[in-house]
């Protein structure tokens, strides 16, 4: 039988504006409470009373335990939710509630050729990999990292940077052109083949076009993990 589905209270501490859209919301972290780089959860804000709309939504976690912290980050504009522009009213000391962390979209071994590709706000999932990495003293065998954003804004920007320049076996690329985020997922492709493991991170409609070129490429379906952004 399932284990059954727990909630666990977060106290608000803080906002941060990471881009001219996208926005983290970052919890104290409760006792006991653990998960791994890559866990999603359902964060439920009892504020929203809307009707017609749910009072909860599933993120990615994109903190890790060692940070002593609960974050996650959506994109939140005009056209977004009532329930979703709820979470930018939230103040210090605020309560929101969690489910229990889970999924599979997860690293377990740094010693593989590793192949990160990433559109928009599917960086979330990916930030955890890089601090978990990170605060564990793991230098990869070769990571490689494309974040892809039309806009040219880039979430956690400056983490991004430092840890790209931290680690030898690491290469993170922030690409804003279409064109030649096709391209890198080409040439990195061809160089890695079945020896990488791949990990797309976007919308679903992102993640079935590059798994598609993936495998037509010859990479094996079961060398590919992916990670589906909904409604974010």
């Amino acid at each position: 039988m399932a284990e059954p589905i727990k909630e666990v209270e977060l106290e608000f501490k803080e906002i941060i504006k990471e881009t001219s859209e996208i926005y983290s919301f970052v919890f104290e972290k409760p006792k006991g409470l653990e998960w791994k780089a890559g866990h999603h959860a359902i964060f439920r804000n009892l504020n929203c009373k809307e009707e017609g709309e749910k009072n909860y939504r599933i993120f990615s976690i994109a903190s890790v335990p060692e940070e002593n912290k609960v974050m996650f980050s959506t994109r939140i504009t005009s056209e977004s939710t009532t329930c979703k522009k709820k979470f930018l009213d939230l103040k210090k000391g605020d309560k929101i509630y969690m489910g229990n962390p889970q999924g599979k979209f997860l690293i377990s071994d740094y010693e593989k050729p590793i192949f990160i590709i990433v559109g928009g706000i599917g960086i979330t999932p990916v930030r955890a990999f890089l601090k978990d990495m990170d605060l564990k003293d793991i230098n990869p065998k070769r990571l490689e990292v494309l974040y892809a954003d039309d806009r040219g804004e880039f979430a956690y920007r400056e983490t991004l940077e430092e840890l790209d320049n931290k680690f030898d076996g690491l290469s993170i690329h922030l690409i804003s052109d279409r064109a030649e985020f096709i391209e890198k997922i080409k040439e990195n492709s061809q160089k890695m083949e079945n020896q990488a493991l791949y990990y797309i991170s976007g919308t679903p409609g992102m993640n079935a076009i590059i798994t598609e070129k993936l495998q037509e490429m010859g990479v094996g379906k079961d060398n590919i993990k992916t990670d589906n952004f909904i409604g974010y």
